[in-house]
């Protein structure tokens, strides 16, 4: 069980997700107090909450976590390291300490904005395959099987509000899903919208432009968006993010071999190598739906204009 540290030289304006809501009662303050009773973590239950607002972070998920990983802070993590989230960076996670328990916390609280909020990974269940993945090599008694029904049960005993996702791509202004995409119809597909109607262009034209994120009109086959994006000064790469635009080179992934492919992403898993799109004309013109996809070569993503 532990927390891969971010690159420390990643740019901070990057495109990512924020969380809003994940808030603690007192009472539920009050629970963590309780629990952690003659630990390195007594009577820190305020300090905890300030740190995870401070750093973008659910309270509920944050206490959940700290509570799970160093045993509501009397493990040797918390009491011998200060490093109550189990943040690993360079070193081995025996070897990676903190001069005090409010560094260890500042950081965990840090690195899990970083590597998993930002990215849209925002309960349990998406954090947990990352975090504590069944089968790692550093977990031989198969503890890591228990981390996500362990952390959602805490979360539930401290109760608190439900965490909400909103996610940019770039400098403009934020696409918020909260589990919804704008409305489609096929008889409003976009202003200006002059690519041929039914294909994926098409769509992925109309619905950005309902995102309130609109890209060109005139990038012509979906295998030529990511050159000419970048041209026209869009952020273009290799990880995919909520509302960024996925395109698939000419064969790539199995798409098609003469036009590609272009959808719009709608969700992200597993640290990035997976993620969900919205898209049309892969069932048939004029049909909308979802898939999931692994990353593989030939996939890019547009994102804002840098």
């Amino acid at each position: 069980m532990f927390l891969l540290a971010p690159d420390s030289n990643k740019d901070k304006d990057d495109a990512g997700c924020t969380v809003s809501g994940g808030n603690v009662s007192a009472n539920g303050i009050d629970k963590f107090n309780e629990n952690a009773k003659g630990g390195k973590l007594e009577g820190k239950g305020k300090e905890i909450q300030k740190i995870a607002e401070k750093n973008k972070v659910p309270v509920n998920i944050f206490m959940a976590i700290i509570a799970s990983e160093s045993q509501w802070g009397k493990g040797e993590n918390a009491t011998r390291q200060n490093n109550p989230l189990s943040v690993m960076g360079s070193k081995s996670i025996h070897d990676s300490t903190y001069p005090t328990i409010e560094d260890g916390l500042n950081a965990g609280a840090k690195n899990l904005y970083d590597v998993y909020i930002s990215k849209g990974l925002d309960t349990p269940k998406k954090i947990g395959p990352k975090y504590a993945p069944v089968g790692a090599s550093n977990d031989p008694n198969n503890m890591n099987a228990r981390w996500i029904p362990t952390v959602e049960k805490i979360m539930k005993d401290l109760g608190g509000s439900e965490a909400k996702t909103s996610c940019s791509n770039g400098k403009g202004k934020s696409i918020k899903f909260n589990g919804k995409l704008p409305h489609w119809s096929n008889d409003d597909p976009g202003k200006g919208n002059l690519y041929t109607a039914g294909q994926c262009t098409w769509y992925a034209y109309g619905m950005r432009q309902k995102m309130g994120k609109p890209v060109s009109t005139y990038w012509h086959d979906a295998h030529k968006w990511n050159d000419r994006a970048k041209a026209e000064g869009y952020k273009v790469d290799k990880n995919p993010e909520p509302g960024a635009l996925f395109i698939a080179e000419q064969g790539a992934g199995g798409h098609d071999g003469h036009y590609g492919h272009v959808a719009v992403v709608i969700g992200v898993s597993d640290g990035g190598k997976t993620f969900r799109i919205t898209e049309m004309n892969w069932e048939g013109a004029f049909k909308v739906n979802e898939r999931t996809l692994k990353m593989t070569d030939g996939y890019s993503f547009i994102h804002d204009k840098e």
